[in-house]
């Protein structure tokens, strides 16, 4: 089994079909797949040469067929799955998971592909955007209008359950100097 990395962000339930909308101007939606159109950074550039594979790309005509006249790159299958949460009411989780493991390992790694989330959040008015880098942990990325960077290393805090991680947060930020009143 390969990389299923993803970044998921909660929205409102009410903003799904914008959302959808939103993917259609940004690339193209076609079922589950969605192929968005993203600037180009150094790791796109290495994810376009194969660089993340072993095999990678030399032809430039094979690199230039994801590149599109508004000189953004287009990726993609990535596959979109909504999920009403469990335990909130009137809200929508909505993943983007990379299709290959390279794909995995461009979105832990390009910053143009996090900006896209942190817009994407801003204009859903995300309740909470996060990465999910499986066994490597989360990265929180957005929070109720603020941009954020949580890191949760390894898969520990999903060991422990939601009330001791609650509790070591409230004893860190009790504790810690930087959050002295």
């Amino acid at each position: 089994m390969g990389l299923d990395y993803s970044y998921t962000i909660v929205i409102d339930e009410k903003d799904v079909d914008p959302l959808r909308d939103y993917l259609k101007e940004h690339g193209e939606l076609s079922g589950d797949c969605a192929c968005i159109r993203f600037e180009i950074d150094s790791f796109i550039m290495k994810y376009l040469e194969g660089g993340y594979d072993g095999t990678p790309h030399h032809d430039r005509a094979e690199i230039e067929q994801f590149i599109g006249n508004d000189g953004k790159a287009r990726i993609g299958c990535i596959y979109i799955k909504e999920s009403k949460l469990p335990d909130v009411n009137g809200e929508l989780s909505v993943s983007f998971t990379a299709a290959t493991s390279s794909m995995s390992l461009l979105l832990r790694d390009s910053y143009s592909i996090h900006r896209w989330f942190i817009r994407l959040s801003k204009e859903f008015h995300s309740i909470l955007t996060y990465v999910d880098l499986e066994h490597e942990g989360h990265r929180l990325i957005y929070y109720r209008g603020q941009e954020i960077n949580i890191e949760l290393k390894g898969e520990g805090h999903l060991e422990i359950g939601k009330s001791e991680l609650l509790s070591i947060i409230q004893d860190f930020t009790d504790r810690n100097r930087h959050f002295y009143e």
